[in-house]
């Protein structure tokens, strides 16, 4: 009996397409895409009802101690060690 190959989408398969880094790496200025929240719960579930979740587009306005983010025409500041836990993708390195 021979097998019958599934259809298959297309691939974007480019180093850029798959980039993504910690939110504290970003500098200043940068435009990202929250792709996943690693936290407590209790620190996550905050983050979400704030409007801070995955998919949500992110801008670093300023990247010192805290980092200063606008989120959904919101301003947060956020820790260095909260930022460490949460992984976005640059918009400009989306395909």
């Amino acid at each position: 009996m021979a097998s019958t190959p599934l259809p298959t989408l297309p691939s974007h398969d480019s180093a850029a397409a798959r980039t993504t880094c910690a939110l504290n790496a970003c500098p200043a200025g940068t435009r990202v895409t929250v792709v996943d929240i690693e936290c407590s719960g209790d620190e996550a579930c905050r983050l979400r009802a704030l409007g801070f979740c995955e998919g949500t587009s992110v801008n670093v306005i300023d990247a010192r101690d805290a980092m200063l983010l606008e989120v959904r025409g919101t301003r947060l500041a956020l820790g260095s060690a909260l930022t460490a836990g949460i992984t976005v993708q640059p918009v400009n390195a989306r395909a």
